[in-house]
């Protein structure tokens, strides 16, 4: 996994082109259309950033987001001195020049965006510590919601800086606000540093975040070994990993049928279709009724392959 600073700067580099100066973007109120400029303004004018990934060409929701919210005077006076603004248009075509396609691409991986339309907060180096999404709400009251989120942020880093004179819980305690509410897989990309420092100063797990935050990790790293050995299109390898972790994280009701429906992929992949069939009924053996469930039941009467690949866990501990 890269360092939270390299993946910026990575994103940094991969985004350079559309470049809008900050000026530019303040004097006639628009928002910045590519990583690299709103990043520049973030980190020269000591903002946060803030990031609208939206298809407002073809998703209705998307475009009563920016013509009722976003784009208003309100909302853009109410956060622009904190926040640097960043909108990323993703049109239901998908034609963009290359580099702009290559940019969007690395950006919504990056961030795990799923669907339009979402905000990301992020700091100035690129790394994100709250998620929003459309809300009926008055411009001016969407943007003190992103402030009230800014400001709980810049609390926790202030009692991170006071853990550091600390020791033991009290110590994990307060390193654990570095670490925000946001879905498993992102907290790992950009917060693995921050969770092996919570362990590492609670080894006796006083505060009970040891279990969560080491399935987190457990997770990420699951992923990153399913992904390496499917570049190299190893699906007897991929069944035997996903087992393992089945056994070593002892995983049950809907998060093992999520390994499961990664394995049943694998064997349809590895020319298994049998043992594939085996492992779908065996998901809707354990609930037939759960996302996972659903879909095993779909793929068993569509007679479709599964889809193998591996989603890290969407869940973190609250404190």
């Amino acid at each position: 996994m890269k360092s939270p600073r390299s993946l910026s700067q990575f994103l940094f580099v991969a985004c350079g082109i559309l470049a809008i100066s900050a000026t530019e973007a303040r004097a006639i109120g628009i928002w910045h259309r590519d990583y690299a400029s709103a990043m520049n303004e973030a980190r020269t004018e000591k903002k946060k950033l803030l990031i609208v990934f939206t298809g407002t060409d073809w998703i209705e929701i998307c475009g009563k987001f920016y013509d009722e919210i976003l784009g208003d005077p309100a909302f853009i006076d109410t956060v622009s001195a904190k926040f640097a603004l960043l909108k990323l248009e993703y049109p239901k075509d998908s034609v963009l020049p290359r580099e702009e396609a290559a940019q969007k691409a690395v950006l919504r991986e990056a961030y795990r965006v799923r669907g339009f339309p979402t905000v990301v907060l992020s700091d100035a180096a690129g790394r994100p510590f709250g998620l929003n999404g459309y809300q009926p709400l008055a411009p001016k009251e969407y943007g003190e919601q992103i402030l009230s989120i800014n400001a709980v942020h810049d609390e926790s880093l202030e009692l991170v800086k006071k853990a550091a004179e600390l020791s033991g819980a009290e110590k994990a305690k307060g390193l654990s606000r570095a670490i925000p509410d946001l879905p498993g897989a992102l907290v790992v990309r950009f917060y693995r540093p921050e969770i092996e420092a919570v362990l590492a100063a609670d080894p006796e797990d006083t505060l009970k975040l040891a279990g969560p935050f080491r399935k987190l990790l457990a997770e990420a790293d699951y992923s990153r070994e399913i992904q390496q050995l499917a570049r190299e299109s190893k699906w007897t390898e991929m069944i035997a990993v996903t087992d393992r972790h089945i056994a070593s994280q002892k995983l049950e009701g809907e998060p093992l049928q999520g390994a499961l429906l990664n394995r049943a992929g694998f064997e349809r992949r590895a020319g298994k279709p049998e043992e594939a069939k085996t492992t779908l009924r065996e998901i809707v053996a354990i609930d037939a009724q759960s996302a996972p469930g659903e879909e095993a039941v779909r793929l068993l009467k569509s007679g479709e392959a599964p889809a193998a690949a591996v989603e890290p866990a969407q869940a973190r501990p609250v404190e």
